[in-house]
């Protein structure tokens, strides 16, 4: 997800960088398929659904991000009461939350709830009730559980994402207790209102930076739902090596990430926008386009490598500001004034920082990288082929690619859900080194 040192601001401008992405990413898939230019325009048989889908995903989408930020700002900002301790602790839960593999979840949810409790999913087994009861509040009930099943399982790691943000960002705030205490401000108040409008700004960046992962995570989670959205499309083009409805799909997900980023815009206080262009390059739903790349045969033979990338790239711009922050603190030009030469001065004050922020960085991109190669898995089980011994039996039980795999996890999901367990604590793991290795401005 996000988990980088801090979230770097966002471009000016970033719902049009978004959606020009989109538009670029799809013409690139196409241009790299070596297919000839009068059949770009050729949409398949089933993209007149595309804008029925796009707006059911796009409802998913609304309701688990809002789901998500209410959970991680009520929790976070009532953690902040019980003190020091107490808020590590929340965090330290909220990042493990936010690396779970949204497979193993969804899988798991499946088999728990319909394998163990025998409870319905109406787009997979749905309730069986007389025709007499058919009535208009059934069929709304019915409609109202085909959206919140993949709307609640995607709102798990990205609450479990904010509640981390929230925490970890309150450190960046002015604290304004004593004063506000000494002018008879309720404890209420001071927290919610004070304290959470300081906080809004670096809630939106990171909510927008969720924008652009969200939507990768409902690919698996429709896929496993069979339910009939955007992600339900792009699972299977990917799946099908289809090049058109992969194109269309990154131009579709491009304009939804768009507007989601755009929506955020109605939330009080803002970052200054980065001019840098650097950011604008990051900015980008680069694991989206990872997924899409993988599929075509320049790429093919090493698609890890592709989706690792994919990572570097999103986090780049972060792990950019995070080294300018520290570098201001360096004592680098009273060394200078003591005529201290440049290599000695790399030598004795730089190399030691970078080398930390190199372990640092790679430790977080390696954490990411896992999640998702688990979601790579989850969509395209044959790129277990391209996988190390050890990895491919860490992830083969998240990759459920025919009908006797899903009825093996339905019976029996021991063997997911410790996949996906190891996967989660290889990564939370590997995250928790990046927090303690990282240099930090004073």
């Amino acid at each position: 997800m996000t988990n980088a040192p801090n979230l770097s601001q966002p471009p000016r401008w970033l719902p049009l960088h978004v959606l020009c992405g989109g538009l670029l990413a799809a013409v690139g898939v196409l241009a790299l398929s070596k297919q000839p230019v009068e059949t770009w325009l050729v949409l398949p048989s089933t993209a007149t659904e595309m804008g029925m889908r796009c707006g059911f995903s796009l409802g998913v989408l609304i309701v688990a991000l809002l789901l998500a930020m209410s959970l991680g700002l009520a929790v976070g900002l009532l953690t902040r009461r019980l003190g020091r301790h107490a808020e590590a602790l929340v965090a330290f839960i909220g990042r493990a939350l936010a690396c779970l593999p949204v497979a193993a979840l969804a899988w798991g949810f499946v088999s728990l709830w319909i394998g163990k409790y025998g409870g319905p999913v109406e787009t997979l087994m749905p309730t069986e009730l007389p025709v007499a009861q058919n009535v208009w509040q059934i069929t709304l009930a019915r409609l109202l559980w085909e959206f919140l099943a993949p709307a609640l399982l995607l709102a798990v790691p990205l609450a479990g994402e904010i509640i981390y943000c929230v925490i970890t960002d309150a450190k960046a705030t002015v604290d304004l207790d004593f004063a506000l205490r000494a002018r008879g401000v309720p404890s209420d108040a001071r927290l919610w209102r004070h304290h959470l409008r300081q906080l809004l700004p670096l809630l939106r960046a990171r909510m927008q930076a969720l924008c652009l992962v969200a939507p990768v995570y409902l690919i698996v989670i429709e896929d496993v739902l069979r339910f009939m959205g955007w992600g339900g499309w792009m699972a299977q083009s990917i799946r099908a090596v289809d090049v058109n409805g992969i194109a269309i799909g990154l131009a579709t997900g491009g304009l939804m990430m768009a507007l989601l980023c755009g929506g955020l815009h109605f939330l009080r206080g803002r970052l200054r926008p980065s001019a840098n262009l650097l950011t604008a390059f990051a900015w980008q739903p680069w694991p989206l386009w990872g997924l899409g790349l993988m599929t075509l045969s320049p790429f093919s033979s090493s698609p890890w490598l592709v989706l690792w990338f994919a990572v570097l790239l999103s986090g780049s711009a972060s792990w950019h500001e995070a080294w300018t922050g520290v570098e201001k603190q360096l004592p680098l030009d009273p060394a200078r004034s003591f005529g201290v030469s440049e290599a000695g001065l790399w030598l004795r004050h730089v190399a030691f920082v970078q080398c930390r922020m190199f372990v640092a960085w790679i430790s977080a991109v390696f954490a990411q990288t896992l999640l998702w190669i688990a979601v790579a898995c989850a969509l395209q089980p044959t790129l277990l082929l391209e996988l190390g011994v050890p990895l491919a039996r860490w992830f083969r039980p998240l990759a459920v690619g025919s009908s006797q795999d899903a009825a093996h996890t339905l019976t029996d999901p021991t063997a997911l859900l410790e996949a996906g367990g190891i996967i989660a604590l290889a990564a939370l793991c590997l995250i928790q080194v990046s927090r303690i290795v990282q240099p930090r401005p004073s």
